[in-house]
């Protein structure tokens, strides 16, 4: 009888242990082994814990820098088999300025997790990736895009695309769309006034762009309700920070770029008060 509990315990311990695999959802992906392609002209396995992964090399003299973080993971079925695949977002460093993406779709095969696809990525601006999510059964991709500005640093829009996931490869749906990363917004004062309060809600890692008009001499005072969001003027003027905002001696007359960040993981609603004197 006690033979016959243990093999049945036996069982069940192998049947919770092979569920346990089948689901994509139970493997850790911030403890994992990824083939990287940003280390150069070979790929290089890294092992991250905690969704971290670095190490230094020495060269002849300079030591070698290598960064790799898991940036984001997301799940949902695209295969249509009723099971979910994990997608996940990393980025990587290479002792340089250059912050290179490229994303992993994996499956579970045969009880354990198996690269389905891969998400190729880009520097910053120059295509990198900004988030990847499972919609309706298809991958949609968020990536960057320099516009006119030509430089790594500051993406001006982002390019949201569609695929179908099937044979290892990924085949586009349609035509990509293109959105501002900092949409514009012309800000106006009611007849009497010499002020606004605008209350905005901003994406995570995007922002708003708010064109006032003034006069030469005067003084803009820009103030947030919130230190989750930052606020720029683009423009060349005397400026002083202070708490969630500033203000500025503008030295023209013409119109004036607010530039409002949310740097949050999280949509945040902002009260920007503008007052110009």
């Amino acid at each position: 009888m006690k033979s016959i509990i243990l093999l049945f315990a036996a069982v069940m311990f192998l049947g919770m242990t092979v569920f346990a695999q089948a689901d994509i959802r139970k493997v850790d992906f911030k403890n994992f082994t990824y083939l990287a392609h940003c280390a150069g002209e070979d790929t290089e396995k890294v092992t991250v814990k905690n969704g971290e992964y670095s190490k230094e090399t020495k060269q002849d003299g300079y030591t070698d820098h290598f960064y790799f973080e898991v940036r984001g993971i997301a799940y949902g079925d695209l295969t249509g088999d009723g099971k979910d695949e994990a997608v996940i977002i990393t980025n990587c460093n290479t002792g340089g300025t250059g912050q290179f993406t490229e994303g992993f779709i994996y499956a579970v095969k045969v009880g354990k997790p198996a690269l389905l696809a891969r998400i190729p990525g880009g520097d910053r601006a120059y295509g990198g990736l900004r988030e990847a999510r499972i919609e309706n059964g298809l991958l949609v991709v968020e990536s960057n895009d320099e516009g006119e500005a030509g430089g790594a640093c500051c993406p001006e829009f982002i390019v949201t695309s569609k695929y179908k996931v099937a044979g290892g490869n990924l085949a586009a749906v349609g035509s990509p769309s293109r959105r501002p990363v900092y949409p514009s917004q012309r800000v106006t004062f009611a007849r009497g006034t010499s002020g606004s309060t605008i209350t905005l809600n901003i994406r995570p890692n995007e922002g708003k762009r708010l064109i006032v008009g003034a006069r030469s001499g005067q003084t803009l005072s820009v103030a947030l309700n919130t230190d989750k969001v930052t606020a720029q003027l683009l423009e060349d003027a005397d400026k002083t920070d202070v708490d969630n905002g500033f203000t500025a001696k503008l030295p023209k007359t013409g119109d004036y770029s607010i530039q409002l960040t949310n740097y949050s993981e999280t949509d945040q609603t902002v009260i920007v008060t503008i007052k110009i004197k």
